[in-house]
């Protein structure tokens, strides 16, 4: 087993463990995860049932994590899961949420 790890890898980890350790954004991760796309905010709220501010604010926390990437088209916001990197450093983590 290897023990070493760079401190910006060991710092990812704990701001996975932190992002998913609140029900609002473990629930975005894993409706994100499943459906294996890109979803617009209105889209993922439909599903989530988060009011638009918690909403906001969990996709901001997850996005400044690294978790997430958003993209804007006119109005509308699109989000998309950074599964690589998050299979980077916890492989198999995202199936089993």
């Amino acid at each position: 087993m290897d023990i070493e790890q760079s401190t910006d890898e060991i710092a990812f980890k704990q701001r996975i463990f932190f992002a998913l350790s609140e029900p609002g954004r473990y629930t975005i991760v894993r409706m994100l995860y499943h459906v294996g796309h890109e979803m617009g905010c209105n889209e993922l709220n439909q599903h989530v049932e988060i009011d638009k501010s918690t909403m906001s604010y969990h996709l901001r926390t997850l996005r400044e994590i690294g978790m997430i990437t958003t993209r804007t088209q006119g109005r509308q916001k699109f989000v998309t899961l950074n599964t690589g990197k998050i299979e980077s450093v916890f492989p198999g983590l995202l199936e089993k949420l």
